[in-house]
């Protein structure tokens, strides 16, 4: 090894690319230079070094058949096989460089670098300037494969007669730019930019989406992103439509050192519009939307221009170790706004609270987490989107608040102790306020033969100070109640297990026992909490099943089953469960479809397998005690071959149905599917129908064209949604993208 001037071969090896920018050469820091031959010829001012010369300086090493460096002119050739490789693991090739030591002007022949994310470059020439541009001759930029070998033509490649990489900027520009599939050009750009690989976030327009509707027209949106800060950015999006007015969408985004926000915004200035993106009118009698104005004989309103808009909103930030804040912001200027413009995003969590379906939730919330204990407390408000919404009858939480401790005593059991409170007030309807005391103890005891025994001890008491709102029938009342319960349980399991050379086999035999007495009968007090629930497999052996605090179940009670697995070597699981509940008395407070109204609920069976990755099935019913279904869940996938997917029917009889959900019961079946005709080219099949009614919540085709470095997807949404007018419509969407340069529209096929 020889130890030979740092500064010339720094910049020498960190020089031509238009990845890494200039690096100030720190002079007592050593190059290490290995070659089979070093010749130092004084007399002539050059010192060369042939032969597989490895040059490393800084975690950069170069390797070239030849060096040659000029101690008068401060000028460094590097000749033959040139390869530089940087510490990210960039490669850049050439047949030969040469650079001053001041890295003012240098210029390579025959250049190629390998970029982040699988990016290559190509030109005839490269010259570096003084300003730290390079200038690339005859220039092509793809981020596919490059196979010179095997003949190989990259999917798609950009090839320019110069273009030019900032490192200040760190974006490369193309002059006189034709875009190529498959080596065919279809697009010329006199001008084209786009950011290096390498680069962080840069501002400036993002790649449009457009979209064809049946109820928008045609769909042209035009993002642009400002990056306005290291912290921050916004992305503003003008959304044109050739039926209705445009929208202007806002995205906004900010980090902080404890947390972070995110607002997603948009506006519109229209009247109402119906699937068609007619115009809509309203009944002059009640106000309500007319769904055919053509056939309606009444008085017609017709709808205004305003300012309609929406905001989907959330932040979260952290108070110290065990402490954060958050919030979730939710709301619409009409129920159908969402529906109308196409608006993503309605169905994602912001926060710790969620209500689901048509509705949207604001909240303002603390939470505490420890080892072993947790508390929050939200303020929520909820916004109705469904034609027979009330706000004004929804209950505003000033505040819902739980906090639970537990306190581990090992052999002697576990402790938890629980306070919550709910406090729901009304601008049409009741007022309640609850406030909730409980302790409870559990412990788990093992005999010699393997019998588990669980015994449970509970305590709570509850405090209601509740308004109850006159109606045509009842007069208006206020008044306070104190509830105290008490419950014992215990439940038995003897899991026995079977192990065989091909396969293990586990039964467990289960039985749990409880009996709860409370001071108040249910019926008497609000229930805010609990008008919807169902006993189901999934705490069929539970003491207390019923998880919400309006309403107790209360008497004596006894569950008993079974759960049984079989696993096998060869990766197929076999797995099965059955279990009833009886209890002593009947309690008018649940009703049929909670399955506890009477003494003995319906039989609750689970069976199930699975193959590996390949193949899996799950299914649960409920079966009254002459084994008629009353309700039936199942769902399997399969990953197998060229296909995947996954397939869930549901049967649900109407006479265990909530009225307010389906009075007539449902039956129905929601698919995923693709099939991958090759390697290159997927078919994509989605639908969620409701096979009773014969009626499509959505259905979706779609074909994706995808390789390593772009995909192209084709896809066609249609469903027979219609509320006051307002359908989901039909629906062609074109999304693709080039790795590197960004996409158009986003790979979501439903």
């Amino acid at each position: 090894m020889l130890n030979i001037k740092p500064l010339a071969l720094s910049l020498l090896t960190t020089a031509l690319t238009p990845l890494a920018m200039a690096q100030e050469a720190v002079v007592d820091e050593k190059v290490y230079l290995e070659a089979d031959t070093v010749i130092d010829d004084r007399e002539n001012g050059v010192m060369i070094a042939e032969g597989g010369v490895v040059a490393k300086y800084q975690d950069r090493e170069l390797r070239a058949d030849r060096i040659v460096y000029d101690l008068d002119t401060k000028i460094v050739r590097a000749i033959g096989n040139v390869r530089i490789t940087d510490p990210d693991g960039s490669v850049r090739y050439a047949e030969e460089i040469e650079v001053d030591d001041e890295l003012d002007d240098g210029v390579a022949t025959e250049f190629s670098a390998q970029l982040p994310q699988d990016a290559t470059v190509i030109a005839r020439a490269v010259s570096r300037q003084s300003n730290g541009t390079n200038t690339l001759d005859q220039a092509v930029y793809t981020a596919c494969e490059v196979c010179e070998e095997n003949d190989y033509t990259p999917t798609w490649s950009l090839r320019a007669r110069k273009a030019e990489q900032n490192a200040e900027t760190q974006m490369i520009t193309y002059q006189d730019a034709v875009f190529e599939l498959k080596g065919v050009p279809v697009l010329y750009l006199p001008y084209f930019a786009h950011p290096d690989p390498s680069s962080e976030r840069r501002s400036g327009l993002l790649p449009p989406t457009p979209k064809l509707s049946s109820t928008l027209g045609f769909v042209y949106e035009q993002p642009y992103y400002w990056a306005i800060s290291p912290s921050q950015d916004l992305t503003i999006t003008p959304k044109l439509h050739t039926k209705v007015n445009p929208t202007l969408g806002l995205l906004y985004r900010k980090r902080f050192y404890s947390g972070e926000i995110e607002a997603d915004v948009s506006f519109a200035y229209d009247y109402l519009f119906d699937s068609n993106g007619d115009r809509q009118f309203f009944n002059a009698a009640n106000g309500r939307i007319v769904s055919d104005p053509d056939t309606f004989t009444g008085t017609l309103i017709p709808s205004e221009r305003s300012l309609r808009s929406h905001i989907f909103a959330e932040g979260q930030f952290d108070i110290n170790e065990n402490w954060q804040w958050g919030f979730g912001a939710e709301r619409t200027s009409d129920d159908l706004y969402l529906r109308r413009y196409d608006i993503d995003g309605q169905y994602d969590e912001r926060g710790i609270y969620d209500v689901g379906g048509q509705r949207l939730i604001s909240q303002l919330y603390v939470v505490r987490q420890t080892e072993n204990s947790y508390a929050d407390a939200a303020l929520l408000s909820v916004q109705g989107l469904r034609a027979s919404d009330n706000d004004s009858a929804f209950g505003v939480a000033t505040p819902i608040a739980v906090a639970e401790q537990l306190f581990d005593y090992g052999q002697n059991g576990l402790i938890t102790l629980q306070g919550s409170t709910s406090v729901l007030n009304r601008g049409e309807g009741d007022d309640t306020r609850r406030f909730t005391a409980l302790a409870q103890w559990e412990n788990s005891y093992i005999a010699p033969a393997g019998l588990v025994f669980e015994p449970q001890a509970r305590v709570r008491a509850d405090y209601y100070d509740y308004a109850i709102e006159a109606t045509t029938m009842t007069p208006g009342f206020e008044d306070q109640e104190t509830r105290t319960s008490a419950m014992a349980a215990a439940t038995l399991r003897w899991p026995l297990i079977n192990r065989m050379p091909d396969v293990d086999v586990v039964f467990e035999p289960i039985v749990t026992v409880a009996y709860t007495e409370s001071s108040v009968e249910n019926g008497i007090l609000p229930n805010e909490d609990s008008p919807f629930f169902e006993y189901t497999s999934a705490v069929a052996f539970e003491a207390d099943p019923f998880l919400n605090y309006d309403l107790i179940e209360t008497g004596g009670r006894l569950a008993a089953g079974f759960r049984s697995a079989a696993d096998f070597r060869n990766g197929l699981r076999l797995e099965g469960a059955v279990a009833r509940r009886w209890k002593d008395e009947a309690d008018p407070a649940f009703p049929v479809a909670t399955n506890l109204d009477g003494t003995q609920s319906d039989y609750l069976i689970q069976t199930g397998f699975s193959y590996n990755d390949v193949f899996s099935f799950d299914a649960n019913f409920r079966a009254d005690e002459d084994f008629e279904i009353k309700r039936m869940e199942a769902t399997g996938s399969v990953d197998f071959w060229r296909v995947e997917g996954s397939v869930t029917y549901f049967d649900l009889s109407e006479d265990i149905a909530y009225s307010q959900t389906n009075p007539n019961g449902a039956e129905g079946i929601q698919i995923r599917s693709s099939f991958e005709v090759t390697e290159n080219i997927k078919l994509l099949y989605s639908q969620r129908r409701n096979i009773e009614t014969g009626f499509n919540v959505y259905q979706a085709f779609g074909v994706e064209l995808s390789d390593e470095c772009s995909f192209l997807q084709i896809s066609y949404y249609t469903g027979d949604i219609n509320d006051r007018g307002v359908g989901q419509g039909e629906t062609i969407k074109i999304a693709f993208g080039f790795k590197t340069l960004g996409q158009v529209n986003e790979r979501d096929f439903e």
